[in-house]
């Protein structure tokens, strides 16, 4: 599988695994470093939150009991 990726573009959570739900935002794309290696590529993301001033994360997500 491959992916096109810009700067700017959004991260978010897949869904998949089933440990976090679908579009959570993580951050944004500042850059993209290719390697000598053309299947290795990373990316520089701003995150959307200071991970270093949280103390606390809640989240809820909606589920139907049965």
């Amino acid at each position: 599988m491959t992916a096109t990726l810009l700067e700017n573009d959004n991260i978010e959570t897949s869904g998949l695994g089933g440990i976090y739900p679908k579009g959570i935002h993580i951050g944004t794309i500042k850059q993209i470093i290719n390697t000598q290696n053309s299947i290795d590529r990373y990316a520089i993301v701003e995150t959307a939150v200071d991970f270093s001033k949280l103390e606390t994360v809640l989240v809820i997500t909606t589920q139907v009991q049965e």
